[in-house]
């Protein structure tokens, strides 16, 4: 087995860090935290449900990156959660099921799949009898995520690499209608239409997506699918992604101070300056999903809300942040986070996130085309990750072919 995984190596970890704030060079050298493992014994499958997959290719994520950079810190919720000893990268993938257990239900050899639950929980640990929040649908709440798994768990892998081991719960089936590009791109598709359907907008709603990277843009499609009757706003400097933006159905661009362009657009107050450029103004946005992540953008973005509105959490960096807490209990926000996808409620039906947006796609209702602006093979993960970090203009989605290792 040839795959990519971040070791949990504290003095690696230490170095990964100082690396990404101080000699950026240095990431792209073996001192980093995250190793390309070429050697790996093929594993026999660890229990009765499990499946071997081998992968086509796998889409490069934020959550990646994160972990390229080591940015998780003492202070986060998640350091206190024991781990494995690795953390396999890769969830964006498309892959094609070789071996089945003799338990195994759902799929077939040949059978196209990809990794549906990526975080630990129930399902991907092979805990029974499922907790609560597995047993309905929405694994990304497990109440087990920080217990072992009940199996002696061998290098299992992920998307990163030429194969990988799962129970059958853990994926997805693809459609037979759906290409291999389009089946990539699912799972992040399925985080922006979770992200609308965790609290659907209303009618006439002035909304603001802060980040238009692959995530932000499928919002604007999820947007103008279940509400359209709303009129959307986006920011990006990035001229590529403004078209995009555009073509998907975003209304506007807000140029400009987004304090004053954001008054403008809502007709809101005045924008007050103060001490050292500090801002705020009156009125703002019905509704913000913030796809950037960290202390700037939640301060922005709370200010930027009018009283009682809502921002809908997205995007984060796995660590735990500074940020003005002010607007939140002055104006009554409501915040909602997203992890991930789960069960989702659409005309009558309750369905997961990945059936919905493959019925879409396949029907044409929510678009793909144009979104992996560069491919690498993935022996050269490391030029991805480069790439990703720098994020010129004209990049949406990276993409490696687990094919080429």
């Amino acid at each position: 087995m040839k795959t990519i995984y971040f070791e949990k190596d504290i003095p690696r970890i230490l170095a990964t860090k100082a690396a990404a704030k101080c000699c950026r060079p240095l990431l792209y050298t073996g001192i980093n935290g995250v190793k390309y493992n070429k050697k790996l014994p093929n594993p026999p499958l660890p229990g009765p449900n499990w499946l071997r997959v081998k992968n086509i290719a796998c889409g490069l994520c934020g959550t990646d990156v994160s972990f390229f950079k080591a940015t998780t810190g003492t202070s986060s919720a998640f350091e206190p959660i024991p781990g494995s000893a690795r953390t396999y990268l890769g969830h964006e993938n498309v892959g094609v099921v070789i071996e089945t257990g003799p338990a195994v239900t759902k799929f077939k050899k040949g059978d196209r799949v990809t990794i549906r639950e990526y975080m630990s929980g129930c399902g991907n640990k092979d805990i029974h009898p499922p907790c609560r929040y597995c047993a309905e649908g929405n694994y990304n709440l497990c109440l087990n995520y920080g217990e072992p798994s009940p199996l002696k768990l061998p290098d299992v892998g992920a998307g990163f690499g030429d194969q990988f081991l799962a129970p059958e719960q853990q994926l997805t089936k693809i459609f037979d209608e759906l290409t291999d590009d389009q089946a990539v791109l699912l799972e992040p598709s399925c985080v922006s239409v979770h992200s609308v359907l965790i609290d659907p907008p209303q009618k006439g709603e002035k909304i603001l997506v802060y980040g238009c990277g692959m995530i932000g843009l499928g919002i604007v499609q999820a947007l103008k699918i279940i509400q359209p009757e709303c009129e959307i706003w986006v920011t990006t400097r990035k001229k590529a992604r403004q078209q995009m933006a555009k073509r998907f159905g975003a209304d506007h661009i807000l140029k400009g101070d987004p304090y004053e362009e954001t008054a403008k657009a809502t007709k809101g107050s005045r924008v007050y300056v103060g001490m050292n450029k500090n801002k705020m103004m009156f009125g703002g946005f019905d509704r913000i999903y913030d796809c950037a992540g960290g202390g700037k953008a939640n301060t922005l973005c709370c200010r930027l809300l009018r009283p009682k509105g809502t921002l809908v959490k997205v995007g984060h960096h796995m660590t735990s942040i500074t940020f003005d807490e002010t607007p939140i209990w002055w104006h009554e926000l409501k915040i909602i986070g997203v992890d991930a996808h789960g069960m989702e409620e659409w005309q009558g039906r309750r369905l997961y996130t990945f059936d919905l947006v493959q019925e879409w796609i396949r029907d044409g209702l929510y678009k793909t085309d144009g979104l992996i602006t560069h491919r690498f093979p993935l022996s050269r993960y490391k030029d991805a990750m480069r790439l990703a970090i720098e994020s010129p203009s004209g990049m949406i989605k990276i993409v490696l072919d687990c094919q080429d290792t």
